[in-house]
């Protein structure tokens, strides 16, 4: 049976085959203070700025909208390539912040604007840093969008490197939350690696603030489902997924342990997000690279894409020498 280990700092000591290591590990808060949306004015990130007006008026947090100019080939191309048209670029964007910065205080949230100039992911990985953030939020299109927020420098710097947990909003949720909103539960999606530790705190969060019930989720091969012989492990998974709740103390808020069944993970959570009309699905990551990742990249694209829900991502250190048995995706 695997065994689970629940992290209980933000500094745990960990015992590898080389000794003591140090792994940093993000707690849930009692509420966000902070929080970071990150717009372009496109639909999706409209979708992102709702959900941020939305959990900073549950938390009571201050709201920052981050706009990033990206000096590109394709801006260059629809400014003509001039200065002037630059700036009346940047002054159009300035204005569209100013009205969403008046719209946002009218709802009663404070509220501030950030703009970087370079890189969307170092920008906001800066600005996660500079104005001390606990939840970024951001969205997306489509296709482009994601591969562009899942794969290369951007994974690593928002996804896996950002130092508080991302809400991620995806086309389908886009839609889905536009049409009429989820109002189940709070899925947590596990593999039981080192990350669901802090990764099934956040949902608990969620849970509560949210009045949702948690469902606690693993994905078992498809060849074992209906296979008497393999009954056994459908049980001990259960057990391990109670376990796991036990030890974040999630337990004694209307949690529910289930076993799916797929050949790819990722469609097999999307499907049990749908059944349950689920209103987030939170994973865990390691802070490391996509391709050093247990978890292909793909899994979390398509979570992201065809979920119907924001996904929530909590990465956590990653540390080659700590073993690596205990309860990611």
């Amino acid at each position: 049976m695997t065994q689970t280990t629940t992290v209980t700092s933000s500094a745990a000591k960990r015992t590898g085959e080389s000794g003591t290591h140090l792994i940093q590990t993000p707690q849930p808060p009692t509420k966000f203070r902070r929080i970071l949306v990150a717009t372009d004015f496109s639909g999706a990130s409209h979708a992102a700025l709702n959900m941020a007006l939305r959990m900073s008026l549950n938390f009571q947090a201050h709201l920052s909208l981050l706009h990033v100019f990206e000096y590109s080939e394709a801006s260059s191309t629809a400014t003509g390539g001039t200065v002037e048209g630059l700036n009346a670029l940047e002054e159009l964007a300035h204005a569209r912040l100013n009205q969403a910065l008046l719209e946002v205080k009218e709802s009663g949230v404070k509220c501030s604007i950030v703009t970087k100039t370079g890189s969307a992911p170092h920008a906001i990985l800066d600005a996660v840093t500079s104005e001390k953030i606990d939840l970024v939020i951001l969205g997306t299109n489509g296709f482009r969008g994601v591969e562009r927020l899942v794969h290369g420098s951007t994974a690593e710097a928002v996804l896996r490197k950002s130092t508080c947990p991302v809400l991620t909003i995806g086309p389908h949720a886009t839609h889905c939350m536009t049409i009429k909103p989820p109002t189940g539960a709070i899925v947590f999606a596990t593999d039981f690696n080192r990350a669901s530790a802090p990764a099934i705190g956040y949902a608990a969060s969620f849970a509560h603030l949210l009045n949702a019930p948690l469902r606690c989720l693993h994905v078992l091969p498809r060849m074992v489902e209906g296979n008497s012989q393999d009954d056994v492990v459908p049980g001990i998974i259960k057990v391990a997924l109670h376990h796991v709740a036990n030890e974040s103390k999630a337990a004694g808020q209307d949690t529910i342990c289930d076993i799916g069944y797929g050949c790819d993970v990722s469609y097999a959570v999307v499907d049990y997000a749908k059944q349950h009309d689920a209103q987030l699905i939170v994973l865990g990551v390691r802070q490391t690279s996509m391709l050093a990742s247990h978890l292909p990249a793909q899994i979390a694209y398509r979570m992201i894409t065809e979920a119907p829900c924001p996904v929530l991502t909590i990465a956590v250190e990653h540390n080659n020498s700590a073993k690596l048995s205990e309860a990611c995706l």
